[in-house]
């Protein structure tokens, strides 16, 4: 009975500094791109869905597009009345980071041990480590721009998500700045050992890929419920559709 209290003890124990490890891990990472981008996608995702349910409702009405477009007033009205909550709703699922925190932190924990969380928390507040951090983060927020962007998906000037698009260059120019000049980190052994054996190999290779597939899980989950708030509210759309086809005669 004694060992076995002893044993579960020592579990506990080891499992206390895994998370500690893991939430020091995490902490070091900067999260601004990849969540930059998904203010935009989301955004853009309601804005385009709301003015495709606006031109379908114009059309079926028998509204030219000279009388139905996105700078007429009835349309501004009913596209406010489509969207509304939806920077609230980017504000709190999207900008708070905790979400990808609590994702890239349960990744970690499934895929490292105690050991090897900390080995890299540790590494990523030297120089060199500092540099590779950033590095995967570049490669996991590119990744996912990339897929956001080929897929058409994350479009430049859409009308309405301005400052997200804004927001988002800055960021870029702010993390490419880090790696102007070009980068060396042979100049760092303890990068250079990171980045050729594990735990440094096995982090990298999770970030790129489930680190980045949580993110589009994610966005997708926000992006469709914002699409599915545009399109229960389609009905409150009749009257400005109507008194613009009243007024045209």
């Amino acid at each position: 009975m004694l060992a076995t209290v002893q044993v579960q003890a020592q579990e506990e124990s080891i499992e206390a500094l895994k998370k500690d490890a893991v939430e020091r891990l995490v902490a070091e990472h900067d999260t601004s791109l990849s969540i930059n981008i998904g203010r935009v996608y989301v955004k853009q995702a309601a804005l385009i869905a709301a003015r495709d349910l606006l031109w379908r409702k114009g059309r079926d009405a028998g509204l030219t597009n000279e009388q139905w477009n996105l700078d007429s007033p009835e349309w501004q009205e009913a596209e406010g009345k489509l969207t509304a909550g939806l920077d609230k709703l980017i504000r709190l699922e999207v900008a708070n980071p905790q979400w990808l925190e609590t994702a890239w932190s349960e990744l970690s924990s499934e895929l490292l041990g105690a050991e090897e969380a900390d080995e890299i928390a540790v590494h990523f507040r030297t120089e060199g480590g500092a540099q590779q951090r950033r590095i995967i983060e570049w490669f996991a927020g590119e990744l996912t721009l990339q897929y956001y962007t080929f897929t058409d998906r994350l479009k430049y000037g859409v009308p309405g998500s301005e400052q997200e698009m804004r927001d988002l260059q800055v960021t870029t120019y702010e993390i490419q700045s880090h790696f102007e000049p070009i980068y060396d980190l042979t100049h760092y052994p303890d990068a250079m050992r990171f980045a050729s054996r594990d735990p440094g190999v096995k982090y990298m290779k999770m970030m790129v890929m489930s680190g980045v597939h949580v993110i589009h899980l994610h966005l997708e989950e926000v992006a469709n419920k914002a699409r599915a708030t545009v399109l229960a509210r389609a009905p409150l759309a009749d009257s400005y559709v109507a008194r613009v086809k009243a007024r045209a005669g």
